[in-house]
């Protein structure tokens, strides 16, 4: 193959044509296996879309009957009765209701027996009241005692019960006192769904093959099979068919089977199709199959022969115009045949790579230098969002203090806000001391103290703040915005006082910085929801995105804003790079 793989294109085809006479057995073979899995796929296809409307009417139906014993064992005369029954040891009362009673589950029998419904019964420590006593008196004692146990271990939830000897499905649901949400029990509701009617009613639209045969599985137990099927060879089935579809043999007999579920029970659904006819039709195409193939691959062996010349021509100058465009300086070379009026393959590879070089030329030229000054004008577009937000928050405060209070609490607020806007306004470096970040956060926070008082306890903790740690870079005005942020949905969440922190370390080549407060909490996948559009980026959504976005320009997608919930905490974490020295990037940034 290595040596094939290096002869020149004329070789190769060559090759191919004199070894085409020797492959024909070879590729009938696989047109066979071919034409044989493909039937066999839209076969299944066919089969699995009739499954998949008969499972979802089975599941559809067996919805409605669990809505309908939800609407029986809330019935007021349901609840009255039962529970008279159960606090009354007057025979008047207990037959007076077990009357009442029987006349429920027969009203109910009628309306819905067109649902195959072949029974309703209502069961209490006293009697037992059934709308078909022949299909209840078929379940064992043993087998009864069983269907309440899980009823009542359910809790009021509906609980499927399948009785596969008489092809009957069970759902048990104990019934609970609801007034005053008492919840007692009161008794126990059973529905026997006929599986051979609803089974038989949910493929009779769809159902091509008559012969056909059913089994339904609850995980490894057997819920139901069709007649003719034997409970032995359907669980053996269960084992073997792990695929969605195969063919099964059985008997000398061969079946087509598709293996499915029933939505929203989990339980697998078995279709047996007999195969034996389908795989004489499968002979008599592959027979039609064989005589196409054969014309097929004369017609290709002669027009192979008439356009080789052609595409080893065609192949060869695109390989020129490749080599020459590689070796210079981005320059194609002039063509000797013109290939902007051809529509085949060969010409549109052409015209795609004289396309390409063009795109690569027009790139390189212009769009380099674009993105550059693109890049610039975003971050400063970014970096303009922090001072108007803040200092509009701030001059409400202090507003609102010379209003409340004339005091010499003023002076702290002003002078802190000075501070604050002096740092925001004069600094016009990319990334500043972490030391220097905390003296701006000291600041805002001497303003929110005022406002808020004990309500607000900030704590800084800074038994890893080394002296190598508080010179370390970081992006100005990053802590700040979390701060702000933190404040206000943990102050104003809580009545009692909110502890908020700020907690910077160094983890190997990292700079993280956690920002943390009490009361609140980020929902999951904030930023992307952010990003997205899905969540309204308005307010402090935008001062959360600038920073991640701040972050990511200046050192990469490895660095930026991440959030976890921790106890009764929200924690905002920046990550940066754990450095001393302005990277030149942020320095090229800044300096435009």
């Amino acid at each position: 193959m290595k040596y094939l793989s290096n002869l020149p294109l004329k070789q190769k085809l060559s090759c191919i044509i004199l070894s085409v006479l020797t492959l024909i057995l070879l590729f009938f073979l696989l047109a066979l296996q071919i034409s044989k899995y493909s039937y066999n796929e839209q076969l299944y296809r066919a089969i699995a879309g009739n499954l998949s409307f008969s499972a979802s009417t089975i599941s559809k139906h067996l919805k409605n009957i669990e809505s309908f014993s939800s609407v029986v064992i809330a019935q007021k005369e349901v609840q009255e009765s039962l529970d008279a029954v159960n606090s009354n040891d007057d025979v008047l009362t207990l037959s007076k209701n077990y009357s009442l009673l029987n006349e429920v589950v027969s009203t109910y029998q009628q309306t819905y027996k067109q649902n195959n419904l072949s029974c309703i019964a209502l069961v209490n420590p006293r009697f037992t009241n059934c709308s078909n006593f022949p299909v209840m008196s078929r379940i064992p004692p043993e087998f009864l005692r069983e269907i309440l146990q899980k009823a009542a271990q359910a809790s009021g939830s509906a609980v499927w019960i399948s009785d596969s000897s008489n092809h009957y499905l069970i759902l048990s649901r104990q019934i609970r006192k609801t007034e005053n949400l008492s919840l007692k029990p009161l008794g126990y509701l059973l529905l026997f769904i006929n599986l051979d009617d609803l089974v038989g009613d949910a493929n009779q639209a769809v159902n091509t093959y008559e012969s056909g045969h059913y089994l339904i599985y609850d995980n490894e137990k057997l819920i139901y099979h069709s007649e003719g099927i034997s409970q032995d060879w359907a669980l053996l089935l269960y084992e073997k068919l792990q695929r969605p579809y195969d063919i099964i043999k059985q008997n000398r007999h061969k079946y087509f089977a598709v293996r499915s579920r029933i939505p929203s029970y989990e339980w697998n659904y078995i279709n047996l199709i007999p195969y034996d006819d389908i795989n004489r039709s499968i002979v008599a195409v592959f027979q039609l199959i064989l005589v196409i193939l054969l014309a097929g691959l004369l017609l290709s062996l002669f027009v192979a022969h008439i356009m080789m010349r052609y595409v080893v021509r065609d192949f060869e100058l695109l390989l020129h115009k490749m080599e020459i465009f590689s070796q210079t300086e981005l320059q194609l070379p002039e063509s000797r045949i013109d290939y902007s009026q051809r529509s085949d393959e060969i010409g549109k590879l052409h015209q795609s790579f004289d396309a390409m070089a063009e795109r690569i030329q027009h790139l390189v030229n212009t769009n380099y230098r674009y993105q550059i000054l693109n890049r610039d004008a975003r971050l400063k577009a970014l970096e303009s969002q922090i001072n108007p937000h803040f200092l509009y928050n701030t001059l409400e405060t202090v507003n609102w203090r010379a209003k409340a209070l004339k005091d010499d609490t003023i002076s702290n607020i002003v002078q802190s806000l000075a501070a604050l806007l002096r740092a925001t306004l004069s600094n016009e470096k990319s990334l500043v001391p972490l030391n220097y970040e905390l003296n701006l956060v000291n600041n805002y926070i001497t303003i929110q103290k005022i406002r808020f008082e004990e309500r607000l306890l900030f704590r800084f903790y800074d038994s890893e703040c080394t002296e190598n740690l508080k010179n370390a870079l970081v992006l100005p005005l990053t802590i700040q915005p979390l701060l702000e942020n933190a404040i206000r949905y943990g102050m104003g969440e809580m009545t009692e006082t909110c502890e908020i922190s700020v907690y910077p370390y160094q983890r190997g080549d990292f700079l993280i910085i956690e920002v943390a407060n009490q009361g609140s909490s980020f929902e999951e996948n904030l930023l992307e929801n952010l990003q997205n559009g899905s969540k309204s980026s308005h307010g402090f959504g935008i001062g959360l995105l600038n920073i991640n976005q701040r972050i990511q320009m200046l050192f990469g997608d490895a660095y930026g804003l991440s959030f976890r919930n921790e106890e009764d905490k929200a924690i905002a974490i920046i990550t940066l790079p754990f450095i001393f020295e302005e990277p030149q990037s942020a320095q090229s940034l800044y300096s435009r």
